[in-house]
């Protein structure tokens, strides 16, 4: 017993140490900032191969690691080396790893990849692996296939850098294989990959390899076969002392869960109601803390379904509208329509027939979507199948081609007559397109009158829009003459300065003659004076810094009363006699970001998770409005920062 007890308190050590490792490489990263010299670009390095080794692989970067890591870019890109660029690129793409960003993983890794100094350095391996996740993730199979020699060259080159030596790349390829829903090929790769985990006693591996065995045969609806192999696969994960150098041990539990969830989809008499729920919910709960977001998309569905199948329908609908939530971050068509035909199934029970009825429509309209992706994966498995033919199957291929040259002849003949047909037919179609470019010449013409009629009718818009909020403002001011209470009319003058920030835009669109997009250095100017000569007891200055970004109104109208709302508490709580206010707003390749700072007494909740205020939440719900992530902190004064999507 004691015996055991020190293993645990050991295995424990080690995790502890492990974290804490990684904490510091990720402080190391974060106190770099900003890079202004070679020195401290090559001391990031070492954090960076620390934090992309196997054993660290699944943590998600933080906001601060990003700005140093910009930081490095512009300096590299400025005064580095050749090499120190590439270093600058690779740091960004993992980043971008880190957050399962697949378009921003694609367009890097393409670009680095293609670069042959590139290709000499230990990071290529990394970067191919990350490609080939992202490829598989946006589902560009081929491309996985295009990359496949590249990959193992690279991993074997650098000794194995970013996979094991166990792993012989089989699971690659039966992943493309499954997901072109080609499951015999798929299950005889996955096989061929256990067998070589089993020998070398790699435990864990193994397990993913039954499990994905298991899955092959649900495919198929071969059920006993599904769930004799998942059985295996849990065996292993709860019977033995499974040690990993690559995954974590919250990865092991949250694959362990997977595994179960996939018995209890199977085998869901096999337990009571409570027992199968609670493994659906806490799959959930798991592929949400390792950001595995195909499963997490699944896990929504699975207990959508579930809860229909047992008639608890209230909350099979709470459910399923989590998973068309959750699937705006995770898009698949064919997910969606899946939740849009059991929403349709859940609102025929409730007779809802009219909202089943759309989303019946909604379901059906998907058709061509997943269609197209189909085609793209029949297309991805006959160019798989080609690049995979036998010997003898090529060089029947090459006999054909030389046959097909020995025509080469009547061809030739044959196309040249096309050519003379073509040549007809383009003459008698240039003939009828300068009729239709006289048409279109028209038609311009009187598109040009409507679109400026319709900028008209929107200034116009705009100025009435902006009349009528100082109408409500002026009647908010004859009615705060009624009230005794000094909290009741602080309540009268918060809401004057909404309805004047949401004026003021309106404004703005109407002078500046520009009725889509409003110019935010000027309209943050005038929101700063406005506000600030509204507290004539205190002596603020301030400085604002936006200048070339422009904003529609749909993103304006939140952004300026989420402004507003920094702005009036600093005048309320910040400052005593004077203080400093800075606004700053830019735009980068991906994102906006906002930093508000003033000089004052700082918010001394801002780290009280249990702290409710009515301002704080404000600004967290007009965030949220813009899709975007806020965070709080104290640093000589108060500080705001808001990052929000373009």
């Amino acid at each position: 017993m004691k015996t055991m007890t020190l293993i645990l308190l050991l295995l424990f050590g080690i995790t502890v140490l492990a974290q804490s490792k990684l904490t510091i490489e990720k402080e190391k990263i974060e106190d770099a900032f900003p890079i202004e010299s070679s020195v401290g670009f090559d001391k990031i390095r070492p954090a960076i191969q620390i934090m992309v080794s196997p054993r660290q692989k699944g943590h998600s970067w933080s906001p601060k690691i990003l700005k140093t890591l910009q930081s490095s870019e512009q300096w590299a890109n400025a005064n580095g080396t050749s090499q120190q660029k590439l270093l600058a690129q690779y740091y960004i793409l993992m980043y971008y790893d880190s957050h399962l960003d697949n378009d921003s993983i694609i367009a890097i890794s393409e670009r680095l990849l293609i670069n042959t100094a590139f290709m000499e350095m230990p990071e290529s391996a990394h970067t191919l692996f990350a490609l080939n996740s992202g490829y598989r993730r946006k589902g560009y199979y081929q491309k996985q296939l295009d990359i496949f020699n590249s990959l193992i060259g690279q991993n074997k080159k650098f000794k194995n850098i970013a996979r094991p030596t166990t792993y012989a790349y089989y699971n690659e390829l039966a992943l493309v294989y499954y997901n072109l829903e080609q499951y015999e090929f798929a299950r005889n790769n996955f096989k061929l990959q256990a067998d070589i985990f089993e020998k070398e006693n790699d435990l864990f591996r193994t397990s993913t390899m039954l499990n994905n065995i298991g899955l092959t045969y649900a495919k198929q609806n071969i059920l006993d076969s599904a769930l004799q192999y998942y059985n295996r696969s849990l065996f292993i994960l709860e019977n033995k002392k499974i040690k990993d150098d690559y995954y974590s041990e919250t990865y092991i539990e949250h694959f362990k869960n997977v595994v179960k969830s996939n018995v209890v989809k199977i085998d869901s008499d096999g337990g009571n109601f409570s027992d199968a729920l609670s493994i659906l919910k806490t799959e959930l709960i798991s592929s949400k803390k390792v950001k595995e977001l195909s499963t997490t998309a699944l896990s929504y569905h699975s207990i959508a379904n579930f809860y229909y199948a047992n008639d608890s329908i209230c909350l099979a609908r709470q459910y399923i509208d989590s998973t068309l939530n959750f699937e705006k971050k995770f898009p698949n068509p064919t997910n969606r329509q899946r939740a849009y035909w059991l929403k349709a199934k859940i609102d025929l029970k409730q007779n809802a027939n009219s909202s089943a009825l759309r989303y019946f429509n909604l379901a059906k309209d998907l058709n061509d979507s997943i269609n197209r992706e189909k085609d793209y994966k029949n297309y991805s498995l006959a160019t798989a199948k080609y690049n995979f033919l036998k010997t003898g199957q090529a060089l029947a291929e090459n006999k054909k081609l030389l046959q097909q040259k020995e025509q080469a002849n009547t061809i030739q003949l044959i196309f040249l007559c096309a050519v003379v047909v073509l040549g007809l037919i383009i003459g008698w179609m240039l003939l009828k397109a300068n009729k239709s470019n006289k048409l279109i010449g028209k038609q311009k013409k009187e598109l040009h009158k409507g679109l400026k009629e319709k900028e008209i009718m929107l200034d116009e818009i705009h100025h009435r829009i902006k009349n009528n909020l100082q109408v409500i403002s002026g009647i908010l001011e004859l009615q705060k003459g009624k009230i005794d209470s000094e909290k009741h009319i602080e309540i009268y003058e918060e809401s004057q300065d909404y309805l004047q920030s949401i004026s003021m835009i309106h404004e703005h669109l109407y002078e500046q003659g520009e009725v889509s997009n409003l110019d935010m250095q000027m309209y943050l100017n005038k929101l700063c004076n406005l506000l600030i000569n509204s507290y004539p007891d205190i002596s603020v200055k301030y400085e604002t810094s936006a200048p070339t970004v422009q904003l529609n109104i749909k993103r304006a109208t939140p952004l300026a009363l989420l402004i507003c709302e920094l702005i009036t508490n600093s005048l309320k709580h910040a400052f005593e006699k004077t203080g400093n206010i800075k606004i700053n707003l830019y735009k980068n390749e991906d994102n906006y970001e906002l930093t508000y700072r003033d000089n004052g007494n700082g918010f001394e909740n801002i780290n009280n998770p249990e702290y409710y205020n009515t301002g704080l939440n404000l600004i967290l719900m007009l965030a949220e409005d813009l899709d975007g992530q806020v965070v709080f902190f104290n640093k000589d004064g108060f500080v705001c920062r808001l990052t929000f999507g373009l």
